[in-house]
């Protein structure tokens, strides 16, 4: 009974266990085949996508020496509501070249050794003044309204007044 309790038959287990290293050097070289597969795809891609940069910056350069313009309407529907903050800071020169009209009556003290009068003076004169005043406005005007009517927005951009440096350093690996 003990010798036939110990001893097993020897030709299933060692089947089992060639068919489990079988299909355990089946699956490392299907990952190393995936693994392959993966790095040379992924060598193709890094290919295209400088050739893509290249394109890109080629392109640019291009448009900018054509001097191209994008052309776009922009179209607000009725009933949009618009909510601008418009920043204005300007200087001006104003030219004022006029005259100024005085007519009134001012009362003066006089002083004597009889005593002290009020005496009205009548002043009825024209001042000219000729100036230059300098005017600056700075102010953010706030415009909160919605539109009545469809309105059109005709939008154009030169593609040189685009910051294409800084485009193209981030193109750059």
């Amino acid at each position: 009974m003990n010798g036939e309790a110990t001893s097993r038959p020897a030709g299933p287990m060692r089947a089992v266990r060639e068919r489990v290293v079988g299909i355990a050097v089946a699956a490392i070289v299907m990952a190393a085949v995936a693994l392959g597969a993966n790095l040379y795809l992924l060598s193709q891609l890094r290919g295209a996508e400088s050739r893509a940069v290249d394109t890109a910056l080629r392109a640019l350069d291009r448009l900018a020496a054509e001097d191209v313009r994008l052309q776009y309407r922009i179209r607000l529907p009725a009933g949009t509501p618009l909510r601008l903050d418009i920043p204005v800071d300007e200087r001006f020169r104003v030219d004022l070249n006029t005259q100024l009209p005085i007519d009134t009556r001012v009362q003066v003290p006089l002083r004597s050794p009889l005593g002290t009068y009020n005496v009205v003076v009548p002043i009825q004169t024209t001042v000219p003044i000729r100036t230059e005043v300098p005017l600056r406005v700075r102010h953010t005007f706030r415009l909160r309204t919605r539109t009545q009517d469809e309105i059109v927005v005709p939008l154009e951009v030169r593609i040189r007044d685009l910051p294409l440096a800084e485009l193209r350093q981030s193109l750059q690996p």
